[in-house]
């Protein structure tokens, strides 16, 4: 185990794990609005769009929810869910690259508590926004039903 002062690898680990279940959920979830909203069969729907990464999603939900001049969420929250989307790639396939192969143990765990600093932050971002899209899934279900 990599030593660490001040934050532990622990917590750091905890956070992303967290963190990436968030970010599962909010991509399920624009699936789930994205089915629902749909014409076709849900079941299908989901099936044709289980391959597809949170940008696709994102784009065809979005074209599909302006398609009648009314859509449901405004381009904030596009921008914000693409926003998001962004900051899931580096957490994704980055963050621990930017601190484990630093060979200073000192600059090592500084990077790693300037990360977690960040990690809580977008932990807790990410959180809000998992809870309000499920809050979206159930709202689009009731008008759509």
């Amino acid at each position: 185990m990599i030593e660490v002062k001040n934050v532990t690898l622990e917590t750091f680990r905890k956070l992303h794990s967290e963190i990436i279940e968030y970010y599962q959920c909010i991509e399920h979830d624009m699936r789930r609005i994205y089915s629902i909203m749909c014409v076709d069969d849900y079941k299908e729907c989901m099936d044709n769009l289980r391959e597809k990464n949170w940008n696709v999603v994102l784009k065809e939900l979005k074209k599909l929810d302006n398609d009648n001049g009314d859509p449901y969420f405004s381009d904030d929250d596009y921008d914000l869910l693409d926003e998001i989307r962004t900051r899931r790639n580096y957490w994704c396939h980055q963050c621990y690259l930017d601190w484990v192969y630093i060979q200073d143990s000192d600059q090592r765990n500084q990077r790693l508590q300037r990360l977690t600093r960040q990690l809580e932050n977008e932990h807790n971002r990410a959180c809000k926004l998992h809870k309000k899209m499920q809050d979206h899934v159930m709202e689009v279900y009731n008008e759509f039903e």
